[in-house]
C-alpha cells in the first residue's frame, strides 16, 4: 500500500477526520497551536502503529509492555512500525551523559580494553602484559648472549622453619635460592635466610640466546605459576635486572591492577565506579555560600541562613546566648568576626554542636521529609575530590591510548573527540580495533550534523534541552539505518537557528531517501516550504480546530486566496503580516552592565542590556546565548551583595533600576496531577467561591473547601480527588481505571449537586479556556485571569488539564499568563527563554502583542530566541558566535535588526536581510 489511510479519527478535538498520506515521504502537519497537530501525529498515528506492534508480541513478552488503548477512530490501514521522537528530555539519572546514552562509550569501553596501555596509579610505571613466548624473545633480545636467572618470590613460607621451606622447594625440584646476599645451592643456603621473608626462588640458569628462547619460556611460565604472577630476571650473582608480572600487576612496586576488561572502564558498574562518588562524578556538600548567603549581615540579623527560619528561632536564640557567653559580638557582620570566632560557629565546640554538625544530624533523618528537603537547600554539587569529578576509579584513569586518557576523551566536546580519534597513533589502529573506530567515527558525524558539535561527552543528558535531547535521537535513529519505518518528530527546529535548521533538513531528507515515512508536526516556515506534502489542521484551536483545512503540495502559493481557512498557507504566500512592536519612543531607563563574564565558551566577556526594551539574544546552537542570559545574568541578579569569590562575573552594574526580575522557562509548572492552569492562575479559587455563593442561594452548607479536589471536605474519598484508581495487575502493568465512586469526576456527590449556570464544577473544569470565558462573561476578575490565557495563545487547554502534561512551551507561556494577571505598578525584568516553542507564525504574533503590553507597562524584556518574527521585533539584538563550542563566545554584532543583518560575520545577519525586507513592505502597505 502506498498510503497511511486514516478514517474517522476522532482523539481529542479531531473532527472525524479522513486522510491519505503517502509513504516514504516527508510530510509535515501544521496549524496553530491546539489545532490538533499532536493529537493527529502522536495520538492517533504513532500510537495505534505502537499499539499494533506490542499487540503482535507473545503473551509473555506483552507483559512486561505498557497497555496501550486503541486510539479514536474507525480505521487505520499501512501503518507500519513507529518511532516517537519527541521534545522532552525524560532521563533523570545522574550517571546518563551524552557518550552513554548515544552508546558512544560502549565503544569507548572496548577501544580502550584492547588498545590501551595500563600505567600504574602508584608508580606511573607501564605496566605490560606479555605472554611468555613475547617476554622470553623480548628478554633474548636485551640480553643478547648473558648469563640470567629467571627466578621468583616465594609465596608459602609463612609460618614455617627454615628447614620446611628447604624440604618443599627439593620436592619441587629447585636447586638454587638468592640467600645471605648472592646465589646459593638450596641445600647449602643457612636454614635462618630460607625462612626470611623475601626468599627468592631460581629456576633455571641459562643464556640470552635464540637457541634458549624455549627454553626461557618455559621457565617464565613456571615463574609466574609458583610466585603469583611474579617474575624476577636475575644476573649471574643474583643481581636483579628486571622485574615482570603476569596479567596487570605493576613489576616495578608489586601492585596488582584489574584486567581491562571493558567492563573496567564503566562508571555505571561497580568494577570501573570511583568509590567514593559511586559514578556521578560530584558529592552534596555543604556550601559556605548559602550557609552564609549574606555575610554582611550580623549573627542577630540572621546571617547564619538555616537558622534563619522561624521554626528554627530557638537555635537563633541559642547561638546568640552562646556568642555573648563567648563574648563574640552578635551585631558585627560575619563577614568581620575573626577566623576563630566563625569555625566555633560553623563547626562547634565545647558545649556548643555548630551549624555544620547540626546540619549533618539534621540530614540523617532522611526519614523526614521535611530534614531532608530542607537539609538539601544548603548543599551544592561539587566535584568528587577523590576522581576529580571523572566518575572512574584511579586504576581506570591511568589507562592510555596514545596521550589520551579515558577521562580525557570525555572532557572533549564532540567535534574535538572525532579530530581526536581520526587522529590516534597508527599503533592503535593495527590491534583490531579498526571497527571500533570505524563505529565511533560514524556515530560522531551524525551528532555532528544535527548541530550538536559542542556538546561534551561527558555533559549529564538531563541537562540536555528537549531539542538537543531529539536531536541525539534523531542522530542515533539515522545511524541505524532503519528502512520502512514511519518517523514521527515533535518540533524538531525548536532551540535551532536557522544555519542548524538546515542541517537538520539534509537529515530528515536522507531518513526519508532510505524508505521511511517521516512525519513531523512543524511551525518553522523553512520545513514546511521543503515538505513533500503538507497536511494543515485549524482553522483555529480546541473546539474550533480539529478540521482539515489543506492537504497537498506546497507549491503555487501565489493562487493562494487571502481569505484561504489555512493559516500556514496564508503566512507562506506573505498573506499574514509578521508581526511587529511599536518601536515609538519610549522613555530611556539606562541599561544594566555585566562585566568580566567567564563561563564554558565565555571569555571575559562584557554585555550591556538596554532596559525598557525588548533585548533578544541570539546566536547559533552552542555559541554561549544560554549560559550568558540563564545562567551568569540571572546568578548576578540574585547577587544584590555581589560575586563571591569563584563566581562568573566581575560586575554588575545597573541592577538598582528595576524593582525584581523574573525568569520564565519552560520547567514543568508543576508535576503532580492536581495542578492545572486554573489553580497555577488562580482562577479555581475564584470558580469555587462562586459555586459556594450558589450552594449558599440553594441553603446548603457546603463552603468554598467542598469545591477543591485537594481538600477533603471536597474530594471522592475513593480516589483522593484523582479521578482514577490504579489495579495492581500481577503478570502486567498497573492499569489505571476511572474511579466508580466518582466517575473519574474527582468530587463527592454532595459537592458534584450543585450547579452553576446548569454545569457542575466538574463539567466546568472540562471547558477550555475560551469556553470558559464565554461561560463566566460578567464575573470580571474571573474573566480577566482566563483573557490572559487566551492572550497568549492557551485558549485551548482544557481548565482542568494536568500541569504534567502540557509542554515546555505551554508551560512558559502559562508562566507568562500568570505575570500579566499579576503585574503591579513595580517595573520588573523578565528573562525568557524561547517563548515560541511550539507557536505557530499567528501565535507569534499573539506573543509580541502580549510583549508590546508589558513594555507599555515599563517592564523590561530579555528573550534568548531564533525565531525571525522575535528577531524583527527586537529592539535590540545581542547576537554571538560566530559558532558554536570553542569557535562561539564571542559578541559578533549588536544593535537593531537592520544594523545585525548588515553585519557580514553574523550568520543571523544572514537571514534576518531577507526577511527584514519583506517587513519592511508590510510597514509601509
Amino acid at each position: 500500500m502506498d498510503f497511511i489511510r486514516i478514517r474517522g479519527a476522532r482523539e481529542n478535538n479531531l473532527r472525524n477526520l479522513d486522510l491519505d498520506i503517502p509513504r516514504g515521504r516527508f510530510v509535515v502537519i501544521s496549524g496553530p497551536s491546539g489545532s490538533g497537530k499532536s493529537s493527529l501525529l502522536f495520538d492517533t498515528l504513532y500510537a495505534e502503529g505502537q499499539r499494533r506492534y506490542v499487540e503482535s508480541l507473545s503473551t509473555y513478552t506483552r507483559q512486561f509492555l505498557e497497555r496501550l488503548r486503541r486510539p479514536d477512530l474507525d480505521s487505520l490501514e499501512g501503518i507500519g512500525p513507529a518511532i516517537a521522537i519527541r521534545q522532552q528530555n525524560t532521563v533523570q539519572h545522574g550517571r546518563s551523559t551524552v557518550a552513554t546514552y548515544t552508546e558512544i562509550a560502549d565503544f569507548l569501553r572496548v577501544l580502550f580494553a584492547r588498545a590501551g596501555s595500563l600505567h600504574c596509579p602508584r608508580c606511573g610505571a607501564l605496566v605490560e602484559r606479555e605472554e611468555p613466548s613475547v617476554l622470553a624473545a623480548r628478554l633474548t633480545a636485551q640480553q643478547a648472549g648473558r648469563a640470567i636467572l629467571p627466578a621468583f618470590p616465594f609465596c608459602g613460607g609463612a609460618g614455617l622453619g627454615g628447614e620446611q621451606v628447604r624440604e618443599i622447594l627439593l620436592a619441587r625440584g629447585y636447586r638454587r635460592v638468592v640467600a645471605a646476599g648472592g646465589v646459593q645451592r638450596l641445600e647449602e643456603a643457612p636454614a635462618p635466610a630460607l625462612a626470611a621473608a623475601g626468599l627468592t626462588v631460581v629456576v633455571d640458569r641459562l643464556r640470552a640466546e635464540p637457541a634458549e628462547q624455549g627454553r626461557l619460556a618455559e621457565a617464565i611460565e613456571t615463574a609466574y605459576r609458583e610466585g603469583e604472577g611474579r617474575l624476577l630476571v636475575l644476573d649471574e650473582t643474583g643481581a636483579p635486572l628486571s622485574r615482570h608480572a603476569e596479567g596487570a600487576i605493576c613489576g616495578a612496586c608489586d601492585l596488582a591492577l584489574p584486567e581491562p576488561r571493558p567492563d573496567f572502564f564503566s562508571f555505571q558498574l561497580t568494577e570501573g565506579a570511583c568509590p567514593d562518588c559511586h559514578g556521578y562524578g560530584n558529592r552534596l556538600e555543604f556550601d559556605l555560600g548559602k550557609l552564609v548567603p549574606r555575610p554582611a549581615l550580623s549573627i542577630a540579623e540572621g546571617a547564619l541562613a538555616p537558622w534563619a527560619s522561624p521554626r528554627f528561632a530557638r537555635f537563633q536564640q541559642r547561638v546568640c546566648e552562646l556568642c555573648r557567653e563567648r563574648k563574640i559580638p552578635v551585631d558585627r557582620p560575619f563577614a568581620e568576626l575573626t577566623l576563630v570566632q566563625r569555625r566555633l560557629l560553623l563547626e562547634g565546640g565545647k558545649g556548643f554542636k555548630g551549624l555544620l554538625p547540626w546540619l549533618e544530624a539534621l540530614r540523617g533523618k532522611a526519614y523526614k521529609k521535611y530534614a531532608r528537603f530542607y537539609s538539601r537547600r544548603f548543599m551544592s554539587e561539587l566535584p568528587c575530590e577523590t576522581c576529580g569529578g571523572s566518575r572512574l576509579r584511579p586504576e581506570v584513569r591511568q589507562v592510555r591510548l596514545g596521550e589520551w586518557t579515558l577521562p580525557d576523551i570525555y572532557r572533549l566536546t564532540l567535534g574535538e573527540a572525532a579530530a581526536a580519534l581520526a587522529a590516534l597513533p597508527i599503533e592503535a589502529r593495527a590491534l583490531g580495533v579498526e571497527r571500533v573506530l570505524a563505529e565511533l567515527d560514524g556515530r560522531l558525524r551524525f551528532l555532528l550534523r544535527m548541530g550538536l558539535h559542542y556538546l561534551t561527552l561527558d555533559r549529564p543528558t538531563r541537562s540536555l534541552s528537549g531539542g538537543e535531547f531529539q536531536r541525539i535521537h534523531l542522530a542515533n535513529a539515522l545511524g541505524s539505518r532503519l528502512t520502512d519505518t514511519l518517523y514521527a518528530l515533535d518540533e524538531p527546529t525548536i532551540g535551532l537557528h536557522p544555519r542548524d535548521t538546515e542541517r537538520l533538513l539534509a537529515t530528515l531528507l536522507e531518513l526519508r531517501d532510505l524508505g521511511n515515512s517521516v512525519i513531523v508536526a512543524e511551525h518553522d516556515l523553512e520545513v514546511v516550504r521543503r515538505a513533500d506534502q503538507l497536511i494543515d489542521l485549524g482553522p483555529g484551536s480546541g473546539a474550533k480546530g480539529g478540521r482539515l483545512v489543506y492537504q497537498g503540495p506546497v507549491d503555487r502559493l501565489e493562487a493562494v486566496d487571502p481569505d484561504h481557512p489555512s493559516a500556514t498557507l496564508r503566512c507562506l504566500a506573505g498573506q499574514e503580516p509578521l508581526g511587529f512592536i511599536d518601536r515609538a519612543r519610549r522613555p530611556s531607563r539606562g541599561s544594566l552592565l555585566l562585566e568580566g563574564v567567564t563561563r564554558h565558551n565565555l571569555q571575559d566577556l562584557t554585555v550591556e542590556f538596554p532596559l525598557g526594551r525588548l533585548v533578544v539574544v541570539s546566536g547559533v546552537s552552542g555559541s554561549g546565548k544560554s549560559t550568558l542570559v540563564s545562567d551568569v545574568l540571572v546568578q548576578a541578579l540574585a547577587s544584590p551583595e555581589g560575586p563571591r569569590p569563584g563566581d562568573p562575573w566581575r560586575r554588575l552594574r545597573g541592577a538598582d533600576r528595576v524593582h525584581g526580575f523574573r525568569v520564565v522557562d519552560q520547567s514543568p509548572v508543576g508535576k503532580s496531577p492536581r495542578s492545572n492552569p486554573a489553580t497555577y492562575l488562580g482562577a479555581f479559587q475564584l470558580i469555587r467561591e462562586l459555586y459556594a455563593e450558589e450552594a449558599r442561594r440553594a441553603r446548603l452548607r457546603l463552603g468554598a473547601e467542598h469545591f477543591s479536589f485537594n481538600s477533603k471536605e471536597g474530594r471522592c474519598p475513593e480516589c483522593q480527588g484523582l479521578g482514577s484508581v490504579k489495579l495492581e495487575m500481577v503478570f502486567m502493568a498497573d492499569l489505571y481505571v476511572p474511579c466508580e465512586t466518582c466517575g473519574g469526576r474527582r468530587f463527592r456527590a454532595e459537592s458534584l449537586a450543585v450547579r452553576f449556570k446548569g454545569r457542575t464544577i466538574a463539567e466546568v473544569l472540562e471547558m477550555t479556556v475560551d469556553e470558559a470565558i464565554q461561560f463566566f462573561a460578567g464575573h470580571h476578575a474571573l474573566g480577566e485571569r482566563l483573557w490572559m490565557l487566551h492572550r497568549v495563545g492557551l485558549g485551548y487547554l482544557k481548565l482542568g488539564q494536568g500541569a504534567s502534561t502540557l509542554s515546555g512551551g505551554e508551560s512558559q507561556r502559562l508562566k507568562i499568563a500568570r505575570e500579566l494577571a499579576t503585574t503591579g505598578s513595580e517595573r520588573h525584568l523578565y528573562i525568557l527563554d524561547e517563548p515560541t516553542t511550539g507557536l505557530h507564525p499567528l501565535d507569534v504574533r499573539q506573543l509580541l502583542a502580549v510583549f508590546q503590553r508589558l513594555l507599555k507597562a515599563g517592564h523590561s524584556l530579555i528573550v534568548i530566541e531564533h525565531n525571525p518574527q522575535i528577531l524583527l521585533a527586537a529592539d535590540h539584538i545581542i547576537d554571538l558566535g560566530p559558532e558554536g563550542g570553542a569557535g562561539g563566545g564571542r559578541i559578533v554584532a549588536l544593535g537593531d535588526p537592520a544594523a545585525i543583518a548588515a553585519e557580514p560575520a553574523s550568520l543571523t545577519g544572514r537571514y534576518l536581510a531577507p526577511l527584514l525586507a519583506m517587513q519592511l513592505e508590510e510597514e509601509r502597505g
